[in-house]
């Protein structure tokens, strides 16, 4: 009786749990319903891709590795320590500060790329899948052009606790090898009909794998270039690859921002400021002094002092910086604040009796980024809007103009000085043609401030000392500091890649008969004092995210010496000959 008892509760148990389980399935089943896909398609993930671009890249940005390149610097050496350890080219141990690179290749990207490639390739959306390879190579390189040796090969491997750091050759070879793949896929005329296209998700070229295909040209030119000071670099292919790139502002790579509530507006904005002082905040960073003297003409023109000819003066000046209340310096009032310096007048109000000494100084202060050329205001307020630092502004990720600088980089190499002349005119009318620009996607906000830049302000310019008008006077100099305006206030990685392939302070004599012997980026000075941990050396790299790496791949982190206090000062592979 026991015994048959014991069976029928068995068998009542194996039905129950039989039934139980069958219904767990239906009811957890969450792709039956259809507003809940477990496999979304790749349109729809797509979008969210491009929208978590500016994340790394701004936060990172803001006030680590536009510090290091000297675009912004720190306004206040007061209590609340917006001179920080980055002003001196150092870091914050034990902290995820600096880590968002890190972050955005492996977490925010990373995996979802992959699902739109798998997914894209059952589904024969070969625009998807290109558009997808051509973003994974992109963080890929932003990655190790930030931190040296990452995690490339064993990258996404799933049930792994630990992973393998590669040297960065084998990452600059992948990088090529998924572009070219991009390439390949965004070129294939075998789409399937009846699936989505890449119209549906992509906000920054339309749908248009040619320039997907232009923008993929322009990371390859990146990877192929950063090797200037190897035997093996190869000048032409730079060139060709640069030829088939961007050759306009319509093909600028450019994130738009919706502005409708804080979570989608521009991280370098007024409103992320009001909200927090805390990173991407650009509250508490200033212009420096270096690009006030690449844009007032003293940099250009080797003039030592102020006051400087007015026609000297890059008409960019007044859209790129902000101008302080006090306008007498000589230079129509553009100041800005050195390395680890601070604005000594950065906490005065201005709410000073007039003629006072504290009023005149107050009147000094560098403003902030986002504030127009008339505000002296020591917070921001929403009115605030400045070239890339409004709400509404776009991020820029690649441009035409920054192409065209690293294809006259390389003809000067090679020395076709001609080639380098055209080139580097074509990169400076391309900034003036990105500042003037009338409209963007999305409805952003234009760039210029009260007008765009007339053509004969430009001509003025063109024909000034500032820029060279033959082969024969065109320098290294010339080129990456017309370059580094270009890419000021959005460009801070490939600034960084760039000063390091100089070793920041290198002289220009690379190419033969040059005869100038400044540095090549002229008048920029290292932070003194260095960051306590560098030993008396600048930066040459980023530490992997502390909370993924350090906390968790130690091991490998040993290995490649990233444990010791000065590892962030280890040169790259990239920039050695």
């Amino acid at each position: 009786m026991n015994m048959k008892k014991n069976n029928l509760i068995t068998i009542i148990t194996l039905l129950f749990v039989l039934f139980t389980v069958n219904s767990c399935k239906k009811y957890l089943d969450i792709n039956s319903d259809p507003d809940t896909p477990q496999n979304p398609d790749p349109s729809s993930v797509f979008p969210a891709m491009l929208s978590a671009i500016p994340r790394g890249l701004q936060y990172d940005g803001s006030i680590h590795a536009s510090k290091f390149v000297q675009n912004f610097c720190g306004l206040n050496t007061g209590s609340t320590l917006s001179v920080s350890n980055f002003d001196r080219m150092g870091y914050n141990a034990a902290s995820d500060a600096n880590g968002d690179i890190w972050r955005q290749c492996y977490f925010g990207l990373g995996k979802n790329l992959d699902y739109i490639i798998s997914s894209g390739t059952q589904k024969k959306q070969w625009d998807y899948v290109g558009a997808a390879q051509v973003l994974k190579a992109m963080m890929f390189q932003y990655a190790t052009d930030y931190s040296g040796e990452i995690i490339f090969k064993e990258a996404f491997i799933e049930n792994k606790a630990f992973f393998k750091f590669d040297e960065q050759e084998v990452v600059y070879a992948g990088i090529d090898s998924i572009l070219r793949l991009g390439i390949a896929n965004l070129s294939r005329s075998d789409n399937d009909a009846t699936t989505l296209r890449l119209t549906k998700g992509d906000f920054v070229f339309n749908g248009s794998n040619a320039k997907w295909v232009k923008f993929a040209w322009g990371l390859l030119a990146r990877n192929a270039h950063r090797i200037t000071n190897k035997a093996n670099y190869n000048a032409d292919s730079v060139i060709a690859f640069c030829n088939r790139s961007m050759v306009d502002i319509n093909d600028d790579f450019l994130i738009p921002f919706d502005a409708t509530k804080l979570e989608d507006m521009n991280f370098f904005g007024p409103s992320r400021a009001i909200a927090t002082a805390n990173p991407p905040s650009l509250r508490n960073v200033g212009q420096s002094d270096f690009i006030v003297k690449l844009l007032d003409g003293t940099t250009f023109t080797r003039v030592a002092a102020l006051p400087i000819n007015a026609a000297n003066r890059d008409p960019r000046m007044k859209h790129l910086l902000t101008v302080s209340a006090d306008t007498t310096n000589g230079n129509g009032g553009y100041r800005g604040v050195g390395p680890a310096l601070g604005d000594p007048n950065y906490s005065l109000s201005g709410i000073y009796a007039v003629g006072t000494t504290s009023w005149i100084n107050a009147r000094k202060r560098i403003p902030l980024l986002y504030q127009d050329s008339s505000s002296s205001f020591a917070l921001p307020v929403l009115t605030d809007k400045h070239y890339l630092f409004a709400d509404k502004a776009v991020f820029p990720v690649m441009t035409s103009s920054e192409i065209q600088f690293m294809k006259a980089e390389a003809a000067l190499r090679k020395n076709d000085a001609a080639t380098a002349l055209t080139a580097y005119t074509n990169g400076i009318n391309l900034h003036f043609d990105f500042i003037n620009r009338a409209s963007f996607p999305k409805g952003n906000i234009v760039l210029y401030t009260g007008g765009p830049i007339s053509p004969a302000q430009r001509a003025a310019y063109l024909a000034s000392a500032n820029v060279k008008n033959t082969p024969a006077s065109l320098t290294l100099t010339d080129i990456m500091l017309q370059k580094y305006i270009a890419l000021w206030g959005w460009g801070f990685f490939e600034t960084f890649v760039d000063m390091r392939r100089y070793h920041w302070t290198d002289l220009d004599v690379a190419v033969p008969g040059n005869s100038d012997t400044s540095q090549v980026y002229r008048n920029f000075k290292l932070p003194a004092p260095l960051f306590v941990d560098n030993f008396n050396k600048p930066v040459y790299r980023v530490r992997p995210r502390f909370n993924s790496e350090y906390v968790w791949n130690r091991d490998e982190l040993l290995r490649i010496g990233a444990l010791n206090q000065d590892y962030h000062t280890y040169e790259c592979w990239f920039s050695k000959p």
